[in-house]
């Protein structure tokens, strides 16, 4: 009985080693694992289903095959990066989507899964340009745009995001500790597990009178990283990239 969490792969064409690094890990890591939660931007940038690229169609392959041999479930959790990846993919992918903020048993513990990007309340910007594009409305219009034009929308989004983070201090990036307390007590959970901010660390402090703990996954830029999680334990565990190609 083993459960797994990663989060922010970041995957593009431009980044093959990433992408040989997670392919490894499901088949050397993740193989006798009952459960793998991927908590958002596993891709770069999604700007629909109906894109068709070599290296999305081998991710989705990949996963379905790892999913059958292993009789594992997936379960998707979608990031900033890549919040328009739909029913479709996620059927090509033999993932379930999830809701943004998710509670799970996880052995017997209540524990809330995210993304992340919610928790961290100082980025007021991209707070409010959150707000915008997740609006069904807007997603509605935007996926009746021309492919080429989403494309290139997509393109400079992604452009200005990567430009903007050069300017952003560690506070505004990272996460509100209040906001962590607020949706913990709200859920009632001694345990958060989330990705977004590429910090790969354990937080331990107090919430509702008992112990808690914060579990950052990490990105997989340098470093591969993920959540291991078993009836007797959990762990961070972060690695060298070619870690399970070695």
């Amino acid at each position: 009985m083993r459960t797994l969490f990663i989060a922010d792969l970041h995957l593009s064409e431009n980044h093959r080693h990433i992408s040989d690094a997670f392919f490894a890990f499901l088949e050397k890591e993740a193989a006798n694992a009952e459960t793998l939660y991927i908590l958002g931007d596993m891709f770069e940038v999604w700007i629909g289903d109906d894109e068709h690229t070599p290296l999305m169609d081998e991710v989705a392959q990949k996963l379905t095959a790892y999913a059958k041999k292993n009789n594992t479930k997936i379960f998707y959790i979608h990031g900033n990066r890549d919040f328009m990846i739909g029913k479709r993919y996620a059927q090509q992918s033999s993932m379930t989507l999830l809701p943004e903020h998710t509670e799970i048993d996880l052995y017997g513990t209540k524990t809330l899964i995210m993304h992340g990007d919610t928790l961290c309340l100082f980025d007021k910007n991209y707070q409010r340009m959150r707000k915008v594009i997740h609006n069904p409305v807007m997603q509605f219009i935007f996926n009746c745009l021309p492919l080429k034009l989403r494309k290139r929308i997509g393109w400079k989004i992604r452009t200005a995001s990567q430009s903007k983070k050069v300017y952003k201090n560690t506070n505004m990036m990272g996460v509100t500790e209040e906001e962590v307390h607020r949706l913990m007590t709200l859920h009632q959970v001694q345990r958060l597990i989330h990705g977004h901010t590429h910090q790969a660390f354990v937080h331990d402090f107090t919430v509702n009178d008992k112990a808690g703990q914060r579990f950052d996954v990490g990105d997989w830029y340098n470093n591969l990283s993920f959540v291991d999680a078993n009836p007797d334990s959990i762990n961070l565990v972060v690695l060298p990239i070619d870690y399970y190609q070695q």
